[in-house]
Formats: structure tokens, sequence, C-alpha cells
């Protein structure tokens, strides 16, 4: 693993930010993560534009250019790249800066990045070939009265506390509901079920983080003629469905073949699944192909 703060690059054992940084005191903070296929960063134009999105949902005044961060992560791979052959998993950190103890961001400040470069495994076989299991989280999504879902902040402690709950039962993950009971999504990854060959997932308006694999598949779904309904929908609509899956940007899609002790259908990944992971990766090969042929 690399580790870049504001442009020095360090082994992670060397790395340090001031204990006065906001990320650290509060959780104020933005966040992006995608992954390298091929060697070429997936769609990192769209985590920049959703993080500038973001720092302005939070009110935190961006100090360094879209261009710099940019460069700053392609820094940052090669130098991974100099010692390592594998895919890389990209995590960037943008916080307000460091200030007093005090809650009120004090004038304008300097941001702090931090990007983080590790090797990105691939999903292990299984995944794919049996599926995951799933429970419904105890604790409610925030509202997004409270915040705005689609501002992607390191403020995760509702999440945290839902996948501890989900890894303390033995489940691979956690389905949050928002306040009305209506599912959301999961702790890192947006949730999709299939029943009566129908495509369900549910709606921004429940409160979701607009995914930017979600965001990809609805394309995919619609230029396929697929039929995709974009619902809110109860967990006991999830018990019964034919198939389910999430999605995410470094884990793709994986089925959910138990919620709760429910088996989903057959409790084995689904034919519509297996179609929409195909149709996935071809996007993936088109883009990585598209994005060599812009660099020659």
């Amino acid at each position: 693993m690399l580790v870049n703060i504001n442009g020095t690059i360090l082994p992670p054992e060397q790395a340090t930010i001031s204990i006065f940084d906001r990320g650290f005191l509060f959780g104020d903070s933005i966040y992006e993560v995608t992954r390298t296929y091929d060697k070429i960063p997936f769609i990192l134009e769209a985590h920049l534009e959703r993080l500038e999105k973001s720092a302005n949902i939070l009110g935190i005044q961006l100090t360094y250019s879209r261009e710099h961060l940019n460069q700053e992560i392609r820094k940052t791979l090669n130098q991974f790249w100099s010692t390592s052959s594998k895919e890389a998993y990209i995590r960037l950190i943008v916080t307000r800066g460091e200030g007093d103890l005090s809650l009120a961001a004090s004038g304008k400040m300097k941001n702090n990045y931090i990007i983080l470069v590790r090797a990105q495994e691939e999903n292990p076989s299984e995944w794919n070939d049996s599926g995951v299991s799933f429970i419904i989280a105890d604790n409610r999504k925030t509202p997004k009265q409270t915040i705005d879902p689609n501002c992607k902040s390191g403020n995760h402690l509702p999440h945290v506390m839902a996948l501890h709950q989900a890894k303390s039962e033995g489940a691979f993950d956690a389905i949050m509901l928002n306040q009305e009971g209506f599912v959301t999504e999961g702790t890192s990854n947006n949730i999709w079920i299939i029943k009566d060959n129908k495509i369900i997932t549910p709606p921004l308006r429940s409160g979701i983080l607009e995914g930017l694999t979600r965001k990809s598949l609805l394309e995919i779904i619609k230029k396929k003629s697929l039929t995709i309904n974009e619902t809110l929908f109860y967990p006991e609509q999830a018990y019964d469905a034919d198939e389910c899956f999430f999605t995410s940007s470094t884990r793709e899609l994986v089925p959910i073949v138990q919620i709760d002790k429910n088996l989903i259908g057959n409790g084995l990944p689904g034919p519509i699944y297996k179609r929409l992971h195909q149709y996935y990766h071809d996007f993936i090969n088109d883009y990585t192909i598209s994005q060599k042929q812009a660099l020659n």
C-alpha cells in the first residue's frame, strides 16, 4: 500500500495527519473509491465530479482542483505499479482541514487530501457461484432530512454499526431501512431485487446514495430494453424476490441468496443476475478499450 498526503507519497507506517484535522475530529470529510482495470482508473472523472458535489453539500471549499487530484492519483498509481503488477484499489479522502476543537469551522481552511492505493483483490469465485447472505440492520439509515445521502462523507457511524451487526450474526453485510421501513441500501452498496422478470431497485427519494455502478447499470438495463422499476419496497418484498444482488464500485455485481433466514428464490444466483453481470463486464471492457485508445 502507498499513501499520498498532500502530494507526498509514503509507506503506510510513515503516513501521519494532524490530530486537529476535522476529518479525524468530526468526520468532516468527503471521499470516493474506485479501482483500475488493465491499469485504467475506472470512471475516475465521474468520481471526482461527485466529490465536488459532496463538497458543495457540506460547504467545503476545495483548495485543490479536480485536475490536481487527478494528477496526484495517477502519480501514486505509477509509483505503486513500479513494484506491483496488480490492479489497484483507490480511495481519495479530502478533509475540510485543520482547526481547533470547536465544531465551528473558522474561516477558509486549507484541505488535506489523502490518496490510498493498494492491490485490488478480485472477488472470490464463491461469491458469484454461491452468493452471499445479508441481514436487515436493527438501526435505521440517517434520514435524508438530516444529511443529503448524495454527500459521500467520512461520517459513517450508522453504517459501521450495521456492518458490525451483520458480521456478528455471520452475514456478509446488512441492508438498512429508512425511517418509513423501506429498503434503502447496504452499508456500502446499492440493492436490487428481481421479481417476475422485473428488475427493481430503490429510488433516490428513499434516501440512498446515487451509486455510480448503480447509475451505469441502469443505463445498461435501459439500452438492453429490460424492465426496470425504481420504486419503494419493504423487506418482505425482498424476502419474496426471485433474485437479489448488490452493486458497488470495487465489487461490481454480487448475488444475495439469503436475507435474514429467508432464502431468495432457490437460494442460488439467478439467470437475470448472470446476464446483468456479463453486461456490466462488457461495459467495463468497452470503457477500458476506449480509454486506452484515447491515450494513444
